[in-house]
């Protein structure tokens, strides 16, 4: 599709050990958003989405893994982490982002989350039962959608 602009993202959906999700009020989107943006320049998707988080709550998180293998590590090549879902959004005509999606949990010992200004108003921890119930007034319905699979997928896991 010529003419459109399409830039890469990197998206976090952050869970804690009680199963909470972790949401900003995006001052843009006048909406809860899972914290991400876009991937700077020399930048790795995975690099960017640390980054991010980070950034826009003050915590540290880790990358919950994906099924991607490892061990491979070379010279030539190493493997990245592999993102949870890669969504081709539609921001406004002619602009998408190309936003890969990692599923993380929050690093132990992180304090409480602080909203950045410039990003939000506001940083949550919200149940999945919450968000389960939410309409487009309080978020897009697919950052809803892919919260409830990453919380299903991480409830699987822990069996």
């Amino acid at each position: 599709m010529k003419g459109i602009k399409k830039h890469f993202t990197a998206t976090a959906v952050v869970h804690d050990a009680d199963g909470r999700v972790l949401l900003v009020y995006h001052n843009q989107f006048d909406r809860w958003m899972c914290p991400g943006g876009h991937v700077e320049p020399g930048e790795l998707p995975d690099e960017a989405v640390l980054r991010e988080v980070l950034e826009e709550t003050g915590l540290r998180v880790q990358i919950l893994p994906n099924g991607e293998f490892t061990g491979m590590e070379d010279a030539h090549a190493s493997v990245l982490r592999t993102p949870f879902c890669i969504l081709d959004e539609r921001i406004a005509p002619g602009h998408h982002h190309i936003d890969l999606v990692y599923r993380c949990m929050v690093e132990e010992g992180e304090g409480m989350p602080r909203a950045n200004p410039n990003e939000s108003r506001a940083v949550a921890w919200f149940s999945t039962d919450e968000v389960a119930e939410w309409d487009e007034t309080r978020t897009f319905a697919n950052v809803r959608e892919v919260i409830l699979r990453s919380a299903e997928r991480l409830r699987q896991e822990q069996g």
